[in-house]
């Protein structure tokens, strides 16, 4: 399987691994609109330089920008609007983006450098007080308030120390921490805040702690004077959508320091409570009611913000945020997840994995060595093999090099952590986004590289080096991300220097400011590659349609005309060699209903490595990967007659290919696969079948009614039940209150074995039992899903997975349309709610939950544009529908993945 989607099931079928997987499943397969989604840029340009930018990003392709209004933006005298300096700059901005139809992100922070609206005047410090000193003397107390007042400049909190007392009459000043550093007698500044950063909202002897309500308060009215002030200048005219949305927080790890009062003392403040707010069964404590308490103001109607999606900053830095704990009105969550080259930290190697005291994983997914308890009781690793290489690319995140990967929050399905998957939501159907709000390669560490062999940042050639690396990862990060299911890849940023994060060259705003901030064609000219490989995939997608159920391709075979080894195995079955053939990515859209542009590229795992070490090392073709021939075979597309062409972005240059063979459902054909997307351009002869307008609702008599049209002649079926496989049938359930399944307290039908944490707190045994029919014949793979190794399965009476074996994991090889007797066993130890969850996948069907047999389901047939309509007397609330449409031997569903939340009766 290609890269871009073996990886997402191989590690969801637990392996962690980036050698090998048999899975062959149809891939993601999106319109054009998922491209043009894609397009976001921290829009970090000055004022005079918003407008021009913002159409070039605009003519670019980009949709979307984010720009922060930080919470201290706001004016000290009159905190309902930004002091008067701020309000121009981004009047100015969101002007720009609105002129140009670029949707502005507006990220909302009370970064530690200047969190809220502050006064700051000069004082004199009576006498020198020498560091770590708890006071401090000054000349005049006028305007310090205790609490709300500090000293500036001392550390990067805006107030710190906090002075917590003063005395008019002598003018010495307690202070919340010692001082970092001394300071002479003479003038200093201080700062006074308008309110307190946050804290327990009652001190440890109980007392009411009213700052902390003020605070709070002080945050809602930022969030809704924020939101007025973009509303204004959006102004979009539509009661549907005001035209903008949200983020809440930023990078917990850097200038976060409001969000705890502690962070500014030294002792520290005990406080007995904290704020808490609540929602249903869920609670949250902390600081972090900042996001539920925005997203209640925004889904307000009272506030008027229609279509503002608020997204989750919390969760940039960290693994745990999911969209099945999600907030009334959050509308998903966001990762921070960069990559780039640096140095020694990019090398993969066995010190290097030593140095993390942890095991590795081999490429059958069993723990690499014997662990065993050092004299400390702490475990220590096997004796791992791990092979030697560089890991600088910009689809890091999603290969198994790190356990806290994205793949868990975008894969179609769930994983080990099953409140992690694309189509995760808290109940109601509502899917959780997962935006990247920030994201790049970082070139800083291949500049410094670059500069130790003699080529200065002054050199012209310098530059230009640097944007050709960066036009093959911007591209790719674009192309891997949003084709895997990021909602807006934020590519950080507009501005940021040639030798790291910039996409717009330097000479590019050097020239505009030349030019009077006008955005000429010589300006334009200086645009850089980065931009122009964008805006080259996006006139590539332009002319395409939308397409809300785009038809799944699917890669049947690929070779490498000379292969290439790129990680060297020890030659073993648990670490055999990796080719270059493992890593080559496929990435379909669909841009009508005969037409496709199907991404092709190798993942260089080392975006610059050397491959031709006899051009300059300023010479960008230095780096270039040589063309790579692959034969590929892709099926559910028509090869008949197909027009078959490949483009290349960054040149521009479009190619013709030669079909090596084509039937009815599938074509083959040759590419020239390189470091960076092609797109292999396939026109079929006629149209395909294409599932619109797919409507399930219920009627006042009981019975559901789905509708929908094709736009072909063909045939239909339909089937119904529980979500999410939409069948119906029954498993019996038995649950034992001993071990040895002797004492039955009772026995019912459920109708699939899915439990996350929900398994009553109780010690006992469970028994599932029934028959499947697969719908391949191939080996299938079950996994049970579990918070404790005792699990038993057995199919048509053979053991699959034995309880404590190992993984909980077991193959089978099955017929389709025969049916199979499955008995599965779980022993419950603990009395705390319990996981078990039983799912089974093979070469053709993607990983679902095992579905029990079900005789079910109903074949009509269709007319070409003529609207179809399907009465289900029996379909409940929780379940829902899917459609298979086949005309001429290719075949498009409704909805693609079981889990889509697409056509369920939510409650």
């Amino acid at each position: 399987m290609p890269y871009a989607d073996w990886i997402q099931q191989e590690i969801d079928f637990g392996t962690h691994s980036f050698y090998y997987s048999p899975w062959r499943a149809y891939m993601d397969t999106w319109d054009a609109n998922r491209w043009r989604e894609t397009l976001g840029i921290v829009f970090n340009v000055n004022p005079n330089e918003a407008d021009a930018t913002a159409q070039l990003l605009s003519e670019t392709g980009f949709t979307a920008a984010r720009v922060e209004i930080n919470w201290g933006n706001f004016s000290y005298d009159d905190p309902s609007r930004l002091d008067p300096a701020r309000e121009q700059q981004f009047t100015t901005i969101l002007q720009a983006l609105k002129k140009y139809n670029i949707r502005p992100l507006i990220l909302l922070n009370a970064n530690s450098g200047n969190p809220v609206p502050t006064k700051g005047w000069k004082v004199q410090l009576v006498k020198a007080a020498p560091k770590d000193s708890t006071e401090i003397q000054v000349d005049k107390t006028d305007g310090i308030v205790p609490g709300y007042t500090g000293l500036k400049g001392m550390a990067y909190q805006t107030m710190y120390p906090v002075i917590t007392g003063c005395d008019p009459a002598t003018g010495i000043c307690k202070l919340s921490a010692p001082l970092p550093k001394a300071l002479s007698a003479g003038a200093i500044e201080l700062n006074k805040l308008i309110v307190q950063p946050m804290s327990g909202t009652a001190f440890a002897d109980g007392t009411p702690n009213p700052a902390a309500q003020e605070t709070l308060d002080g945050w809602l009215a930022y969030v809704k004077n924020t939101a007025a002030f973009v509303k204004k200048i959006m102004n979009t005219g539509n009661p549907a959508d005001a035209g903008f949305d949200l983020e809440v927080w930023n990078e917990m790890t850097f200038g976060s320091h409001f969000l705890d009062i502690n962070n500014y003392y030294l002792p520290k403040l005990e406080f007995s409570k904290y704020y808490t707010y609540k929602q249903g069964d869920r609670e949250i404590t902390g600081s972090e009611v900042l996001l539920p308490h925005t997203a209640a103001l925004v889904a307000n109607p009272k506030n008027n913000l229609p279509g503002v999606r608020v997204i989750s900053g919390f969760s940039n830095q960290r693994p745990w945020d999911n969209g099945v704990e999600q907030w009334e009105g959050q509308s998903g969550f966001s990762r921070h997840y960069y990559t780039g080259y640096m140095d020694n930290n990019s090398m993969i190697n066995a010190q290097a994995y030593a140095k993390r005291d942890e095991p590795t994983l081999n490429a059958l997914g069993a723990i690499d060595g014997t662990l065993k308890p050092n004299s400390s009781n702490k475990i220590v690793p096997g004796t791992n093999y791990v092979p030697t290489h560089i890991a600088s690319f910009p689809e890091y995140w999603f290969s198994g090099y790190k356990t806290e990967n994205v793949v868990r929050d975008l894969q179609p399905f769930p994983n080990s952590f099953p409140m992690h998957f694309r189509y995760a939501n808290p109940g109601n159907g509502k899917q959780a986004e997962v935006w990247m709000t920030e994201g790049n390669f970082d070139r800083q560490g291949w500049s410094k590289s670059i500069q130790s062999l003699g080529v200065a940042a002054t050199d012209p050639r310098y530059a230009s080096l640097m944007h050709s690396l960066g036009a093959k990862t911007t591209l790719r990060s674009f192309a891997f991300f949003g084709h895997k299911g990021v909602q807006t890849y934020t590519i950080y940023a507009a501005k940021g220097g040639d030798g790291s994060l910039g996409v717009i060259p330097e000479a590019f705003f050097t020239a505009l400011a030349e030019a009077k901030y006008v955005l000429t064609d010589s300006v334009r000219a200086k645009a850089g590659p980065q931009l122009a490989a964008i805006a080259n995939v996006t006139k590539l997608m332009k002319p395409g349609v939308d397409i809300e159920n785009p038809r799944p391709l699917k890669v049947e075979e690929w070779t490498h005309k000379n292969p290439k080894v790129v990680v060297k195995g020890n030659g073993t079955k648990e670490h055999p060699d990796i080719y270059m053939s493992q890593d080559f990515a496929v990435l379909p859209y669909q841009l009508a209903a005969n037409k496709f542009a199907i991404g092709y590229y190798v993942v260089t795992r080392d975006v610059a490595q050397v491959w031709d070490v006899t051009k300059n090392v300023a010479d960008p073709a230095r780096y270039a990967l040589p063309p790579q021939m692959f034969t590929l075979t892709l099926s559910n597309v028509n090869g008949k007659g197909a027009q078959v062409q490949s483009y290349d972005p960054i040149t521009g240059v479009t190619s013709g290919l030669g079909v090596v063979k084509s039937t009815d459902t599938t074509i083959t054909v040759q590419v020239d696969a390189v470091d960076y997307p092609r797109f292999l351009m396939i026109e079929e002869a006629g149209e395909g079948p294409v599932i619109s307008s797919p409507v399930l609702k219920k009627n006042a008599n009981g019975t559901a009614e789905l509708t929908f049209v094709s736009n072909v002649d063909g045939t239909a079926v339909i089937n119904w039940g529980a979500y999410p496989y939409r069948q119906k049938g029954s498993f019996k359930e038995e649950y034992y209150q001993d071990a040895a399944f002797q004492k039955k307290v009772y026995e019912r039908r459920v109708s699939n074995i899915n439990y996350n944490k929900n398994l009553p707190p109780q010690t006992g045994s469970y028994r599932w039992g029934g028959t499947v029919i697969p719908e391949f014949s191939e080996r299938y793979t079950f996994l049970a899903f579990s918070g404790a190794c005792n699990n038993e399965l057995t199919v048509n009476g053979r053991k699959i997975i034995n309880p404590c074996a190992g993984l909980l994991r077991g193959e089978a090889d099955l017929k389709a349309g025969e049916a199979y007797d499955l008995s599965h066993q779980y022993v419950s130890r603990y009395n705390s709610p319990q996981t078990v969850m039983l799912y089974w996948g093979s070469e053709s069907q993607p990983k679902q939950l095992v579905a029990p047999a079900s005789s079910q389901g109903k074949t009509v047939a269709v007319k070409k544009n003529e609207k179809v309509t399907v009465t289900i007397p029996d379909l409940l609330v929780g379940e829902g529908v899917k459609i298979s449409l086949e005309a001429k031997g290719l075949t498009t569903r409704f909805p693609r993945w079981d889990y889509d939340v697409r056509g369920v009766l939510w409650p």
